[in-house]
Order: structure tokens, then sequence, then C-alpha cells
């Protein structure tokens, strides 16, 4: 008996998710809407929303933030998802991811944890559960809500059980340990992150090891710990980043990263090096993130005695902190220029 063959949208949705997985991601989203065109023709409108679904992914993976916010939005809205607390979980959190990308944390977070809250509804729904509340710690982190960061992750520690596979689990830490060190619970971050590091592998996923150590060493960075462990974590970082490409946005965060260890490290002059160009270039990454590179720069530059780009460059960053709706690192800006000047006898901001 001849088996029946597979309709042309399912096979047009395979070769998609094929695509995507070998993280060519302009040919994945070209099948997934030629497969979404076919699902339209078949009458499959759940086959269309995951190939749309899986269209938005390769937006986000290309670094493409503002097209990706716009299908995920798309998504929501559309009648199907409404129908579905899976379907409305996964939306709300994409859009919250989306919204993250592009500084807006308050709608971020607002978005997560409604996602959050309709996957809890239903034990089937775990994986959709635990994406949606990494999305609401990581934009409450964002945020310096770290008081509410800090609980929602020890509700996210409950939901990571023996069920759930180590790829997930080992997440789910990472996220938990990017707080810790945001709150300066420096021992639990170290800890998370080495449950994380356990967990997660580079031989399954080079792309997830390679955004893991940026972030950890990020983190480590942060809490002023730019010791052997951090360096280790920026060399992977960078190795991995090298082998799977990266998108133009990856390779800068990287840089940042790395101009943040010689920062830290004394050498002035190389992380002027680096994140002159990288501040030139920094429209392409998340607000937040630019006024980070901006606020570093600046630091850089007094430090060389380059007094009037420094200036510059904190008026810039304290733009973008307020842009990014984080009026507290906008004065955080502020007050180091302000400190500054009284360290070194100037009148502020002269």
């Amino acid at each position: 008996m001849q088996s029946p063959q597979l309709a042309a949208h399912v096979v047009a949705g395979l070769s998609a998710r094929a695509k995507w997985k070998e993280r060519d991601f302009d040919e994945a989203a070209r099948l997934a809407s030629d497969a979404a065109a076919l699902a339209t023709l078949a009458g499959d409108e759940e086959a269309w929303w995951n190939m749309r679904y899986l269209q938005a992914e390769c937006l986000r993976d290309q670094g493409r933030i503002e097209e990706f916010l716009a299908l995920a939005s798309e998504l929501n809205d559309h009648a199907l998802t409404a129908t579905s607390a899976e379907l409305g979980a996964k939306a709300g959190t994409m859009v919250a991811v989306a919204l993250q990308g592009l500084g807006r944390l308050a709608e971020a977070a607002t978005m997560a944890a409604d996602a959050a809250k309709l996957a809890a509804r239903d034990a089937d729904l775990l994986y959709v559960q635990i994406l949606a509340q990494r999305a609401l710690i990581a934009a409450l982190a964002e945020s310096r809500l770290l008081d509410y960061a800090w609980r929602e992750c020890l509700a996210l520690e409950t939901l990571l059980t023996d069920d759930v596979d180590e790829d997930t689990a080992g997440k789910g830490y990472w996220v938990i340990g990017n707080v810790a060190f945001l709150a300066d619970r420096v021992n639990d971050g170290g800890r998370y992150h080495d449950m994380a590091a356990e967990l997660l592998s580079p031989s399954k996923d080079v792309d997830l090891w390679a955004r893991f150590n940026r972030a950890s060493a990020e983190m480590r960075l942060q809490a002023k710990l730019s010791d052997a462990a951090t360096l280790r974590c920026i060399e992977r970082a960078e190795l991995a980043t090298d082998i799977v490409g990266g998108s133009e946005r990856d390779h800068l965060e990287m840089s940042l990263v790395r101009a943040h260890w010689h920062f830290l490290s004394g050498d002035m002059q190389q992380a002027a090096a680096i994140l002159e160009p990288l501040c030139a270039r920094s429209s392409i990454l998340a607000t937040q993130t630019s006024a980070e590179a901006h606020f570093l720069l600046a630091r850089t530059l007094l430090e060389l005695g380059r007094r009037d780009e420094a200036l510059a460059n904190f008026d810039e960053a304290a733009t973008l902190f307020e842009q990014a709706a984080l009026p507290e690192r906008s004065v955080a800006v502020r007050e180091h220029l302000r400190h500054d000047d009284e360290r070194r006898g100037q009148p502020y901001g002269g």
C-alpha cells in the first residue's frame, strides 16, 4: 500500500524548520512564508500560524527587531490566537521579547506577565510558561526592578523540575543568575551560572553557548569581577560567535563586553578603540544597550582626559536611558559625572 503524500504546506514547513536549525534565516523565512501561503490555500489555519511564528523567529534571530515586533503583534492580535491559551501565551511572549529589544521595558514586562498567567492556566503548557516567565524576568531586570525580578526568579525555579529538559533548565538558571548578579548576590549569580553551564552544551547549540557566555561575562563585569573566570567567559563567547557567524548586533554586543573588560582592567586606550566605532553603529542595538555603550565610552574618555567628547557621550547616554524608560539609570549617569567633577575640583558639567 502506497503511503499518502505529505501536503505541500507541511513539506515546505519542514524545509523551513530545517533551514532555521542550520541558521540560514533568510531561506528559512522565505520557505516559512511559502508554507504559510500554501497552508492558507489548504485551509490549515494552525499551520499558517506556526509558519508565521517561525518567520518571526527568523526576524528575531537576524536582529530585525522592528519587523519582528510587527509580525509578533500581528500574530498576537489574530482571531485564532484568542482561541488558545498556548497560542496566546506564545504570541504574547514574542511581543514582550520584541518590546524589550526596542527598549520598551515597561510594556515588555506587562505583556510577559500576562503571557505567563495565561500559560499557567494549563499544566500542559509548562514550557510555554517557562518561556514567558524568562521574558518577564529579563524585562524586570533590565528595568532594574530587581526585587520584583528576584521574586519572579524564585517562581521560575519551582518550574525547573526534573521533568524539564537540560536545555530549558539551563536557560532558566541562566536568567536567574543574571538577576542575582544585578542584585549584588554575586555568590548566587556564580552558582546559578555554573548550574546553567553544566546543562547547556556547545556541541548541541553553539549559538546558545555564545550568548550564554557573553551574558555571563557581562553580568560578572557589571559586578566588577574582572577575574580569570570572567575572561574565560569572554573568550568562549568570542570563539563561539566567530563559529556561528552571528548578526552585526551580536558582534557589537560582544565588542561591548570586551571593551568593558579593558575598561575594568585599566586599558582605556583599548576600550576607547573598541567603543568609538561601536557607538557610531549603536542605533542597531536595543536602546538600553546603546545607552550602556555611550555611558561606558563617556567614562573611558573622561579617564583619557578627553572631557568635551566625554560630556557629549554622558548626555547621549542619559537621553537614551530616558528613552528606554530607565530614569534611575539616567540619574546614575549624571551622578557619575557630578561625583567625578567633585573629585577633580571642577564645576559640575564644566
